[in-house]
């Protein structure tokens, strides 16, 4: 299984699509590399992006570094 580790854009380029052109490049490689699932673990609010990329969330919300965090993974 991957991992992703952690991703952040800018405040002023948010919505400008650049964090989806990162996620699908690192999905890509993925699968490029016959990986068959994606895990990361997201900060509370990228949450809903994530889940519009395809990832579910997997278990409890959990506290890292004061912030809360969801586990998330998705099939390739």
């Amino acid at each position: 299984m991957a991992r992703i580790g952690r991703m952040a854009t800018l405040a002023s380029v948010r919505g400008a699509g650049l964090g989806r052109a990162v996620l699908d490049a690192l999905l890509a490689a993925a699968r490029q590399r016959g990986e068959r699932a994606v895990l990361l673990h997201a900060n509370g609010p990228a949450v809903p992006f994530y889940e519009r990329a395809g990832f579910s969330r997997s278990g409890a919300v959990y506290e890292d570094a004061g912030l809360p965090h969801q586990e998330m993974r998705r099939a390739l």
